[in-house]
């Protein structure tokens, strides 16, 4: 999607806590949607610019932002969205594996008929927010997620996988940016729904299991690759030696 622009009202920016909240809140969706892209500098002059608070409350946000992953602040050059390792997707991955599978399994054995209802409702809506490519979809395919894995019953699960999903943000989307993944994704959707009515728990583990690990592959293969081309430029430079 093309980068568009990330909008604050005059009403949202109140008082010095409610701005806090706002700021927290918009600054994470512009990331976890893709505004600001793995890397990207966020320069507090132009957050303080657009958000009209005090660079006090931005750098109380960006902290915030930094323990749930998402920003890593470096002394004397400031903040930047975060990336993940190869070593971090694994550790993640080996995580939400396990937990995405148990909250399948439970979700298959304790939904109600309105939380299916609700998973239907939000299916459609993210369908449709996907075929004009809006960003809010991200919002509903988190969501969606969300649902099936309170639909556990388990809240304390439902937060950890929460947590790891957040972490884990750059990974799912840089998995939609390959071509038709988001039709595929809603397929899948509608196959977990399927599992689900039927309590299928084990046809349930299974599309969780291979919907995350498409994303993890995807990923995975990206990262090994610009690694393999670093490397072999440097071997094959020559003149490296000499320029430095």
């Amino acid at each position: 999607m093309a980068k568009g622009t990330f909008s604050t009202s005059n009403e949202e920016k109140g008082t010095l806590g409610v701005s806090s909240a706002v700021v927290l809140q918009k600054l994470e969706h512009a990331i976890v949607s893709g505004y600001f892209k793995p890397r990207e500098r966020l320069v507090e002059r132009d957050l303080l610019t657009h958000f009209g608070v005090s660079r006090t409350v931005i750098r109380e946000v960006l902290k915030k932002l930094e323990g749930k992953g998402l920003v890593k602040i470096t002394p004397y050059r400031g903040a930047a969205v975060a990336d993940l390792t190869v070593e971090e997707v694994e550790e993640i991955y080996f995580l939400r594996l396990k937990l995405e599978a148990i909250a399948a399994h439970l979700s298959a054995k304790n939904i109600t008929q309105t939380q299916i209802q609700h998973l239907n409702m939000l299916c459609e809506e993210l369908e449709g927010h996907r075929r004009k490519r809006t960003d809010q979809m991200f919002e509903k395919y988190t969501e969606f997620h969300r649902a099936m894995s309170r639909a556990s019953g388990n809240r304390y699960l439902g937060d950890m996988i929460d947590y790891l999903r957040t972490k884990a943000y750059i990974v799912r989307f840089n998995a939609w940016s390959t071509a038709d993944r988001l039709e595929q994704s809603t397929r899948e959707h509608k196959a977990m729904i399927r599992a689900l009515e039927q309590r299928d728990a084990r046809a349930l583990e299974r599309l969780v299991t291979d919907h995350l690990l498409f994303s993890k592959n995807t990923y995975l293969a990206q990262l090994r690759g610009v690694a393999r081309r670093g490397m072999s430029e440097k071997r094959w430079d020559p003149l490296r030696e000499f320029e430095e």
